[in-house]
């Protein structure tokens, strides 16, 4: 009989703060939802990008990743947050009611669309550094992991709303508007976040030294933990795998499907129903099974779905299109049951006044391999053809389970093993 492990998850809806961050998230993440979808539907679509052109485009969003992220993971650890975030969501909303409203104009093309990717892109990091750091501040430590296991049913909800919403806007009215509809979502979180009430002490000055020094503390915590090192790496291959095969994707079925942005829609829907059904099993499936099992039977789920999918797919359109949304819908189960998971294994396993620059480390690596695979991606599909560039991604990230599978994650049962 399975031995039932302890309940170490209080309720995070009992904070009102809480509450507040979530509801700035859920904003801003539906508005996020549907410009994921009208960006590359904007690209290849309205300016009449190629395929090298859209990964182009997805380079310039992700290099920021790749070449600011420890610095800036060293201004997360040397301001207060909650400013941080709110700066960073007012100016990504600036910047796409700027990109819209040039498109509408007839006034966009596709180097703009790439300067704007890049801003847009480094405006993320810092966000999303800083509400990595910012969210264990709001809630009491026993509250995190309901805490993140909420922010990912709500990121799974939205991923359902928005790709829905984001592909009847693109293929109603353009995917200008569908742009502005982001724009405005990232406003309103701003506005939202400004009014949260926290004690955040700003950092000492005196206790600070070098960039370079405080910056490599963090990444030398991520070398020497074995549980940060393997889920790095999980993160890593899997970041690289899914940009190739998503641009592959984008490509099949925006050029080759009659309804291309309901088609790419509803295979994020999909991918957004199961990484919901995920999130709500996650608690539950910890305290049965314990975090170790758990997490690699969910990777492995996960991670896989995608390959099985691709090589399963069939010649029609709509044959297609169905094994594609089975896979996402298996993948997001996968995905929602790990999230929520590996994040609070990630925040709870590092002291907090190195949090900001050892996340910092962390994405250097995993969301430095997003550039390097969305440039690959546009080179992959131009080579050997979409869906052979399709299997090559997805391939890639069925082989990220391996490091976590091989660490001693594994045997990991209580959330108390990694915590310093």
């Amino acid at each position: 009989m399975t031995e039932v492990i302890a309940d170490q998850s209080a309720s995070a809806w009992r904070s009102p703060r809480f509450r507040r961050v979530w509801a700035a998230g859920a904003v801003a993440g539906l508005g996020s939802e549907i410009g994921e979808l009208a960006v590359p539907v904007l690209a290849l679509v309205t300016l009449g990008a190629s395929a090298l052109q859209l990964s182009l485009v997805r380079t310039a969003l992700f290099l920021p990743y790749l070449l600011l992220t420890l610095w800036l993971g060293v201004v997360v650890d040397r301001r207060r947050r909650r400013p941080l975030m709110v700066a960073a969501d007012l100016g990504r909303g600036a910047l796409l009611l700027s990109v819209g409203a040039l498109s509408v104009l007839g006034r966009l093309s596709v180097p703009m669309l790439i300067i704007a990717a890049a801003l847009l892109g480094s405006l993320t990091v810092l966000y999303m550094l800083a509400e990595f750091s910012f969210v264990p501040l709001v809630v009491e430590q026993n509250q995190l992991i309901d805490a993140n296991a909420r922010v990912t049913a709500t990121q799974s909800v939205l991923g359902v709303a928005g790709a829905g919403a984001g592909g009847l806007l693109v293929q109603a009215l353009s995917a200008p508007v569908a742009l502005l509809a982001n724009a405005v979502g990232y406003l309103a979180s701003g506005v939202l976040l400004a009014r949260v009430r926290v004690a955040e002490p700003a950092p000492d000055p005196a206790r600070r030294r070098s960039a370079v020094r405080e910056a490599r503390d963090g990444v030398s915590v991520l070398v020497r933990h074995r549980v940060l090192r393997a889920l790095m790496a999980e993160a890593t291959l899997w970041n690289l795998g899914n940009e190739i095969f998503m641009i592959a994707l984008s490509v099949i079925v925006l050029r080759t499907f009659e309804a291309g942005p309901a088609s790419l829609g509803l295979l994020l829907m999909a991918g957004g129903v199961g990484a919901f059904g995920g999130s709500l099993l996650s608690r539950a499936l910890t305290r049965r099974f314990g975090y170790g099992r758990s997490l690699v039977t969910a990777m492995l789920v996960g991670n896989s779905a995608p390959l099985v999918a691709v090589v399963l797919s069939t010649a029609t359109a709509t044959g297609a299109v169905l094994v594609l949304a089975t896979g996402f819908l298996l993948s997001g189960i996968g995905i929602g049951i790990a999230n929520s998971q590996a994040v609070s294994l990630r925040q709870l396993a590092v002291a907090p006044e190195l949090r900001g620059r050892a996340n910092a480390g962390y994405r250097l690596v995993s969301w430095g391999a997003l550039s390097l695979g969305s440039l690959a991606g546009g080179v992959v599909v131009t080579t050997v053809g979409a869906w052979a560039a399709a299997a090559a991604g997805a391939g890639a990230m069925a082989l990220a389970t391996l490091p976590v599978a091989l660490s001693p994650v594994r045997r990991m049962r209580t959330i108390e093993e990694v915590t310093p």
